[in-house]
């Protein structure tokens, strides 16, 4: 019997913010250690949240045992790898006068607005080891400030946001980045009078990426129930898309491993490289069940067994700007859309509820309320330009991806 432990902390600092003000401070620290225990091809489980008797836990996982779960898969072993990411990015202490100092000149700035939600300092670290020689350990430190915008006299809940998630913080360049923003939401202007348009996303946002969660899922792939399932090995998407199962902490605040203790060469493993399908995203059951490629995508609740979870993307960049990309056209911006969505032949459409029009370096105003349509094919096909080399932020790993798409008014 083999006995491993996945073991989760967060603490966490939230402020919460209700028109433009302090509302309340929340203040986390939990640990949720999860045991499992291998046994002759079946896996035994116990969690428990802070402190707990050890034997207690492992009697609970013992006792999982008789339910015979099948766990028929190499367990890893003899690796040993730390990584810590996380930094001094703001003194604990100062985050309420912090945040006040910016809301104080929101306030006076845009009197004419009430901002709401949060400002988060999060330290996350997870550890995964067993008795066979397994040591993976994950620190990070991260801050986040997402504000909700609402014009006072508007009737909407919301009518945009602002903010950035990284490992740095400087309150100016936080406020400039707003500025960019509610600057140009207060310039209404017209669409371009062309039914086809470069439209411009900024790569954390999931919807373009909603059918690439579906199609190359493992299960759906392997069943042959995916848009891609018969594509394997084929070049179906652009010459310049390249996407990434992404365990990267450089890139994003993640773990270089997933919950089975897989390790990716560059923490990343090619889904699609040069347009060609190269492998779905597996964990170990479905890489041995339908004999694909084990790219470690499996996530766990502390008191679970290991599943297949959904991983963080990412597209490799091109070689110029945003603005070399947009080639001297104006670009639609998405800045908050809801309610798009793939249909199962791949046709994509979603109304843009805020959306900026963008030169390549700076949002010139506000858009009327748009619809963008298209399908997969076309999306990372001849219609895609790249992704910029150039970060939206200098606060944010995000960068701008464009791609030509009908767009059209609501």
């Amino acid at each position: 019997m083999i006995k491993e432990k996945y073991i989760t902390n967060v603490k966490e600092i939230s402020l919460n913010v209700s028109q433009s003000r302090i509302d309340s401070v929340r203040n986390k620290n939990i640990t949720r250690t999860g045991l499992r225990l291998y046994d002759n091809g079946y896996i035994g489980y116990a969690g428990a949240i802070g402190n707990f008797e050890e034997s207690d836990l492992l009697n609970k996982a013992i006792s999982t045992l008789e339910n015979k779960i099948p766990y028929d898969f190499e367990i890893e072993t003899n690796k040993k790898i730390y990584e810590d990411y996380s930094s001094n990015i703001l003194d604990e202490t100062k985050m309420v006068d912090e945040l006040e100092a910016i809301l104080s000149v929101l306030r006076e700035k845009y009197s004419d607005f009430y901002f709401s939600h949060k400002f988060n300092l999060t330290d996350y670290s997870v550890k995964l080891i067993n008795e066979k020689g397994l040591d993976l350990y994950h620190k990070d430190r991260f801050i986040s400030l997402g504000l909700l915008f609402k014009e006072k006299t508007s009737l909407n809940i919301m009518d945009g946001f602002v903010g950035f998630e990284g490992r740095k913080y400087d309150r100016t360049l936080a406020l400039n980045d707003m500025f960019h923003i509610l600057d140009a939401y207060k310039n209404k202007v017209d669409l371009p009078n062309k039914k086809t348009l470069p439209v411009v996303f900024v790569t954390s946002e999931e919807v373009p990426f909603l059918k690439f969660m579906q199609a190359l899922d493992g299960n759906n792939f392997g069943s042959g129930s995916s848009l891609l399932s018969q594509k394997m090995g084929m070049k179906v998407f652009n010459d310049n898309f390249t996407l990434y199962q992404n365990n990267n902490p450089k890139d994003l605040p993640v773990p270089f491993f997933d919950a089975e203790g897989v390790v990716n060469e560059n923490y990343r493993y090619s889904l699609i490289e040069n347009g060609v399908v190269i492998s779905p995203y597996t964990n170990k059951r479905v890489s041995q069940k339908y004999n694909l490629p084990l790219t470690g995508s499996a996530t766990c609740e502390y008191d679970s067994v290991p599943t297949l979870g959904t991983p963080a993307f990412k597209v490799k960049e091109s070689e110029k700007t945003a603005k070399e990309l947009l080639g001297g056209e104006m670009g639609v911006f998405v800045l908050m859309t809801s309610g798009g969505d793939f249909t199962p032949e791949g046709n994509f459409a979603a109304p843009v509820q805020l959306a900026l029009l963008f030169d390549g370096e700076k949002f010139i105003g506000r858009l009327p309320e748009l619809n963008i349509s298209s399908h997969l094919f076309d999306m990372f096909g001849n219609s895609f330009r790249g992704v910029s080399k150039d970060n939206c932020s200098a606060l944010s790993n995000d960068k701008y991806m464009i791609m030509d798409m009908k767009v059209d008014k609501l």
